[in-house]
């Protein structure tokens, strides 16, 4: 069976989304590089689809029903079922090895964006925010009182008072000390 540009096309897109991982982190550092490689991918995705219609249609009306026509089209419907249900990939990198978190603090932004913090029970945080893509700051925190205390170079907040239901981060600069928005915590299951 000799491979058609079509199946090469569709596996080279199975391959460059289920390997996101590899570069998604690296490229996410340049925003238009990244929007311009995930609109790429998006419109390849949906010529696969056109494709994959047409070569349907081709099937059932009789035009073209060769049995590497029918692989093709299976293929194709396979690859577009994953992408659709799975568009970060089923492939996943290195995950770092998962500490248990002590507690979790979200907020929610306009447009879809929002930010997690997770305060885990070895003493680290991370802050995951999503917003025109994924940005992650890890650093070490320490809790004194009401106060979390936060330890990372390049962290935009300096510390956070916390009562039952909510974190208010502080940041410090040469005009004052700012309050920005409010995280709900939510406590981790055990």
């Amino acid at each position: 069976m000799k491979l058609s540009k079509t199946l090469i096309f569709t596996i080279l897109l199975l391959l460059a989304v289920n390997t996101q991982f590899l570069w998604t982190d690296r490229m996410l550092v340049f925003f238009p590089l990244a929007f311009f490689i995930y609109s790429m991918l998006f419109i390849c995705v949906i010529v696969l689809f056109v494709c994959f219609v047409r070569k349907v249609y081709r099937l059932i009306k009789g035009s073209d029903r060769t049995k590497q026509n029918g692989i093709e089209c299976l293929v194709m419907a396979a690859t577009l079922c994953l992408i659709v249900a799975y568009p970060l990939g089923i492939v996943r990198g290195p995950q770092e090895e998962e500490v248990p978190t002590k507690f979790k603090a979200f907020h929610e932004g306009g447009g879809g964006c929002g930010s997690t913090l997770y305060f885990r029970e070895d003493g680290s945080f991370v802050d995951r925010s999503v917003c025109f893509g994924i940005e992650e700051k890890k650093g070490s925190y320490r809790i004194s009182n009401d106060t979390i205390y936060f330890s990372c170079d390049d962290f935009a907040f300096d510390y956070a008072v916390m009562d039952s239901v909510t974190i208010s981060v502080h940041r410090k600069t040469a005009t004052g000390d700012h309050l920005l928005p409010l995280f709900n915590i939510c406590k981790e299951d055990q």
